[in-house]
């Protein structure tokens, strides 16, 4: 059994990988048939604009997320980061010239600096003591399940019903994985209560520690 928290980010993150799954495939092609003077050069800029926006912004948000009040600027910052991404796909509805893509590019990689390790934090504060590695390990496998199983059916939807369905798909799964996010509201800990979860926690592996000591004298 794992705890709610981890299963809701799992599920969250499983959704959220597998609406975007969907459109990965195609993006090249999309934009390259509906961006007027796009070419395959435009693709691999509009990668450099997004991951520029992760390297400038990722650390300056983390540094606020951890001088903040315990977990629930992260509960916060997962959830707005996520609306943000999953509104990106219908942004790339409206593009027109390259550098509507590029600046769409920049937004989505502060946006994901927001959710990723807002998302990282909550999970690595909740993962189970002694089930750490099975924890992770079931959201390796669903991001894999997620996106294997998506790109193919990403393809054949764009190719018998157009790019226009795809991204609105992506959309809506991606506001709809928000919604296992909602719930955690009461599960992000202010500072206090960490304190207060970290103390006990402590005291029971000491006390833990004590008793299989005593037993192998």
């Amino acid at each position: 059994m794992i705890n709610r928290v981890i299963r809701a980010l799992v599920v969250y993150d499983f959704v959220l990988n597998f609406a975007f799954g969907l459109s990965a495939p195609i993006f090249a092609v999309f934009i390259l048939q509906n961006v007027d003077g796009s070419t395959i050069r435009t693709i691999g800029l509009s990668a450099t604009f997004y991951w520029i926006a992760r390297t400038l912004s990722t650390v300056p948000l983390s540094r606020l997320m951890d001088k903040t009040d315990g977990e629930r600027d992260e509960f916060y910052f997962i959830l707005i980061g996520a609306f943000c991404v999953a509104t990106i796909p219908l942004l790339y509805l409206m593009i027109t010239e390259t550098w509507h893509l590029y600046a769409i590019q920049f937004l989505y990689g502060i946006f994901n600096s927001m959710a990723i390790p807002a998302w990282r934090i909550l999970f690595t504060d909740h993962l189970d003591q002694g089930h750490r590695g099975y924890e992770w390990s079931l959201e390796d496998i669903g991001i894999g399940i997620a996106v294997a199983g998506s790109a193919y059916l990403g393809a054949i939807i764009a190719d018998r019903f157009g790019f226009q369905v795809v991204f609105i798909m992506v959309a809506l799964l991606g506001y709809a994985s928000t919604l296992f996010i909602v719930p955690l509201y009461h599960d992000a800990m202010t500072r206090s209560q960490l304190k207060r979860s970290r103390f006990w926690s402590t005291i029971m592996r000491r006390r833990h520690a004590i008793t299989n000591h005593e037993k192998n004298k």
